[in-house]
């Protein structure tokens, strides 16, 4: 006979807050004969033998169950199986003692589910309403709207190559807009997941380029969290249109509804043809940052419509929170690649466009925050694009509360910018608090003599003159074109000019 010797482990560290139950030669589940500490021990034959194991946790809404499944051969041999796509469980080993061999699994339990492939199929524009459901009644025929690109995609990623309109470097040259047309290669791997008993955000999107290792022995992984424009602002247009696909058990279209899945997530993460020229209203965020040239892990939350911008971002406010989650997700992504280990977070970065200053504001303004170490330390870099337009009243209380961040903490080593088509002269109080005064006509960028520090003034005519001596079809007559170009560009050179 052989022993089966089974431990949970929650936040990297064995835990006993789990049941472990097997099943041999397609028998009823069993659970240990003997538990010590936090070790769950099994009789099991040595040979000839077929096991199914359950990893049950406690908390099942956080942490539901594991599975697996052991073959023993004749001779002995251990083959192990685990779900599709195991970030759960590493292969066992197999150590030998006068008493017989010892097989020993560890379940990795994660407060994240792997949902890529029900957003990939909740982005079809005809089915069921949430994949996995039973058949459901309309509505759940999403052909009326027109995303310009083939859904859903084949696989769940940002193109693998694409050639594009870029910011150059530097942005701003002689009293211009510089860009160029750059062919931009993302090399990364784009999922979704889910976290189970939370109301928002449900669903996170992470797009993990290659050069952020995930090997054995990575160093601390540097996140970049991204708020895009609330939600609310277009609903019941979108999200909450009657129409709109909806779970047939809850009639909620969140998180997997088509538009929340499109206008949530897809089009940030992808471009919608040229960026400037053509289409700005899509963010293209993985081809940015693989513009940029820096490797930084994008986690990009699915935002709930909801009056309430803090309603709207709901857990992604909490620093501790985050202090739990990002490692999680780290963790996550580095078990893909057959990686255990668990551990802090690099460097974080945040970037908030439009009414999403809100809810970065909502994160920066909780008064628990500043004084927890995310806030203090761990928080290095924050990016502003274009608040609210051309509205300097709405600018003030984001750039306010990046002014007090920045001096709290690690401030030596924080980097702070702000993009806009404001007038800088309004804003001039609180930019002096960074260090950096508007040089002049725009556009321009004025920076502090280390460039940690930056605001660059991008005016709607400035716009209209670049896109116009390009041939684009974007006229940039009205301020929101110019808003939406700011963050369809600039996120690359904020990245290019950060310390990731």
């Amino acid at each position: 006979m052989a022993q089966l010797a089974l431990t949970g482990q929650i936040q990297g560290q064995s835990t006993t807050l789990c049941n472990f139950t097997i099943a041999v030669d397609g028998g009823g589940p069993v659970g240990p004969d003997t538990v010590v500490l936090d070790q769950s021990i099994f009789t099991i034959p040595d040979t000839d033998a077929s096991i199914d194991i359950q990893a049950a946790a406690v908390d099942q809404v956080k942490y539901g169950t594991l599975t697996a499944h052991l073959d023993i051969d004749s001779t002995g041999t251990v083959q192990a199986t685990f779900p599709p796509v195991n970030s759960n469980w590493p292969d066992p080993t197999v150590t030998s003692s006068a008493v017989g061999p010892t097989i020993a699994m560890t379940a990795f339990f994660a407060p994240l589910r792997d949902a890529t492939e029900q957003a990939r199929l909740g982005l079809a524009q005809t089915g069921t309403d949430y994949p996995g459901s039973p058949p459901a009644p309309p509505p759940g025929d999403m052909s009326f709207r027109t995303p310009g690109v083939s859904l859903p995609p084949p696989v769940y990623a940002v193109p693998s190559a694409i050639d594009t309109t870029v910011i150059a470097s530097p942005a701003i040259d002689s009293g211009n807009i510089q860009v160029q047309t750059q062919t931009v290669s993302p090399f990364a791997e784009t999922v979704v997941l889910q976290l189970p008993g939370i109301s928002a955000p449900q669903l996170v999107a992470v797009h993990w380029p290659d050069g952020v290792s995930r090997a054995p022995g990575a160093p601390p992984a540097p996140f970049l969290i991204y708020f895009r424009a609330g939600l609310n602002q277009n609903s019941p247009k979108f999200y909450n249109d009657p129409r709109d696909r909806h779970d047939p058990t809850t009639g909620s279209t969140y998180p997997f509804g088509w538009d929340y899945q499109f206008h949530g997530l897809l089009k940030y993460l992808q471009y919608i043809n040229d960026p400037l020229l053509t289409n700005p209203s899509a963010k293209g965020l993985g081809l940015q940052l693989a513009a940029s040239g820096r490797n930084v892990v994008l986690v990009l939350p699915l935002m709930r419509a909801d009056a309430n911008p803090c309603n709207e971002i709901g857990s992604f406010a909490d620093a501790a929170f985050l202090q739990e989650y990002l490692p999680e997700i780290q963790a996550f992504m580095f078990r893909r690649r057959g990686n255990f280990q668990f551990g802090a977070i690099g460097r974080l970065g945040m970037a908030s466009f439009s009414s999403g200053h809100a809810a970065l504001t909502c994160f920066l303004g909780n008064a628990a925050n500043q004084a927890h170490p995310l806030y203090l330390d761990t928080l290095q870099e924050a990016y502003l694009f274009d608040p609210h337009a051309d509205l300097v009243s709405a600018t003030l209380p984001p750039l306010t509360q990046v002014a007090a961040w920045a001096a709290r903490g690690s401030s030596g080593t924080k980097v702070a910018r702000l993009y806009t088509q404001n007038d800088p002269a309004q804003l001039a109080p609180l930019l002096a608090q960074l260090g950096v005064t508007a040089p002049g006509p725009a556009p321009f960028d004025a920076a502090t003599p280390d460039d940690r520090n930056s605001l660059t003034s991008l005016p709607l005519t400035s716009w209209k003159d670049l896109a116009t001596k390009l041939g684009g079809s974007v006229p940039y007559t009205v301020s929101e074109q110019a808003h939406h170009v700011i963050s369809a560009l600039m996120l690359t050179d904020a990245l290019r000019r950060s310390q990731f």
